[in-house]
């Protein structure tokens, strides 16, 4: 610990080198143009598609449906989540307006944490780098938590979990089954859609920024210098799953190495089921729709999640 801490404030002073200054830079401005060519066209295929919905009878069918069939409806979206090849900067329009169509909290948070957390690019890349034990064994901690997440929630008033700006805009159930269908305009749908790129944009931008310095950070030299196969190895491995993850499985490589080095499967796991979840720019993503506290409570159950089924299977 001593050893990583004085490798930080290494990095820290080496500020004082003008030739370490023009490189970070370099690097963070490259970072922070990567993750917005990365993300930025899932925000707008996500607005374009949340906004047309309003032009449509499927948040009244999806309303309906989740409201008959509440446990069905969570699993079947915690197995669309992970099915979905939209990253959360993309989910996150759709799910607003589901949201102001009426349906219920459970089933879209259970889709918001599934979608966060695995995609079949995802499985595959998890295949190939760490093997089908630990891609099956990721695969059904994603599954297990987004279906807490979504049952979870039911028990906690709506008042603590949405943003108020996202909760005055939802309508009672009356004005859902009878509510009219909207007539398509090209300048209403082009208002709609870039009131959403607006209202996400912002929030994505913000992430970005931070995780582009997180990025810089030696934090990887972490997990050369901790135990791995204790309980606090795994908890430390989740904790610092949190700025290290890499987005896209760009991590996996480095999961490869560091189990070959004898990390154990537990603290991969961990690291693997906390990472893609409490990144920086998905934080930012679902900021936009729910509270700070909510976040906060998701995050320590995720963690306390991951640390303890990371337990269990070492």
């Amino acid at each position: 610990m001593a050893d990583f801490i004085g490798e930080i404030s290494a990095w820290f002073s080496a500020f004082r080198d003008p030739y370490f200054v023009r490189a970070f830079i370099r690097d963070f401005g490259g970072r922070f143009i990567e993750y917005l060519v990365q993300l930025f066209p899932y925000v707008i295929i996500g607005s374009f598609v949340g906004e047309l919905l309003k032009y449509t009878s499927w948040t009244k069918l999806i309303f309906r449906f989740t409201k008959a069939h509440r446990f069905s409806a969570v699993v079947g979206a915690a197995v669309l989540g992970i099915l979905s090849p939209l990253c959360t900067y993309g989910t996150v329009p759709v799910l607003i307006t589901l949201y102001h169509g009426g349906v219920s909290l459970g089933p879209l948070i259970s889709f918001l944490a599934a979608s966060s957390m695995m995609n079949p690019q995802l499985f595959v890349m998890t295949v190939g780098g760490l093997g089908v034990k630990t891609a099956v064994y990721r695969l059904l901690f994603v599954f297990i938590f987004s279906l807490l997440c979504g049952l979870g929630t039911r028990l906690l008033p709506q008042s603590f979990v949405i943003r108020p700006s996202v909760s005055s805009e939802r309508v009672s159930e009356e004005e859902i089954l009878n509510r009219p269908k909207k007539i398509f305009t090209f300048k209403g749908y082009m208002k709609g859609v870039g009131k959403d790129l607006l209202f996400v944009g912002k929030m994505m931008c913000i992430g970005i920024l931070i995780a582009a310095f997180i990025d810089q950070l030696p934090l990887s030299l972490f997990f050369g210098m901790a135990d791995t196969s204790s309980p606090l190895g795994i908890l430390t491995a989740a904790l610092v799953g949190i700025p290290v993850y890499a987005c896209g499985g760009g991590t996996i490589p480095l999961i490869a190495s560091l189990m070959e080095q004898g990390m154990s499967l537990g603290s991969a796991l961990a690291f693997l089921t906390v990472g893609p979840a409490t990144r920086v720019t998905s934080l930012a993503a679902i900021a936009t729709i729910f509270r700070k506290r909510f976040l906060l409570l998701y995050v320590a159950v995720l963690l306390a999640f991951s640390v303890a089924a990371g337990i269990l299977v070492a």
